[in-house]
């Protein structure tokens, strides 16, 4: 695999920048608690896509979806290779494929993929019954850390980080980063 990072820029609901890397051979797009990227939209199939990393290039590929998967405007027919700034819609979701490191990386404290308020991550934290330490991973999920990093930040076993993420995903009925951060921004 290429030492390029690879990721997808989008943005959730409260219109706040969302990046979700590619670090894995096979991204696998859809509805389906089995994908890797999951996205709660009706007009997303189960499994409706996959993102294939082989050697410097990317790949899209859909996988019969109902609604198919379109780059730059274009529905696909066959595997297409995916060039930095191209733009995906898969359904109704839209996002922009780039290369290189993300501009939010920068600086940590500017990572956070929806604006913080401290009020409402208490009321959060209280509502959903939250642990001390899935708090902390919870803050860590919301900067778009994967559990590599949280692991690292928080001086636990990546296992430790992973179970704390699941703990975090079942207390609020959530599948996926893109669906908590949804919940969190719509919590008042």
């Amino acid at each position: 695999m290429s030492d390029k990072k690879y990721f997808l820029q989008g943005k959730t609901k409260g219109n706040n920048p969302l990046i979700i890397p590619l670090d894995k051979p096979e991204t696998l797009i859809g509805r389906s608690k089995e994908c890797s990227l999951i996205l709660q939209a009706p007009s997303v199939s189960r499994k409706h896509a996959v993102i294939r990393l082989f050697g410097d290039d990317v790949y899209l590929k859909d996988l019969g979806s109902r609604n198919g998967c379109y780059i730059n405007g274009v529905k696909i027919e066959e595997e297409e290779i995916l060039r930095s700034s191209d733009i995906i819609r898969i359904g109704a979701m839209e996002f922009t494929f780039e290369t290189g490191e993300p501009e939010e990386e920068e600086d940590d404290s500017e990572k956070t993929l929806i604006d913080v308020k401290k009020q409402q991550e208490s009321d959060f934290v209280k509502q959903y019954a939250l642990s001390a330490r899935e708090e902390e991973v919870f803050y860590l999920l919301l900067k778009g850390l994967k559990v590599k990093e949280i692991s690292a930040k928080l001086f636990i076993s990546q296992g430790t980080a992973k179970n704390h993420v699941l703990s975090i995903y079942s207390k609020t009925d959530c599948h996926s980063r893109i669906e908590l951060s949804h919940k969190y921004q719509e919590f008042n």
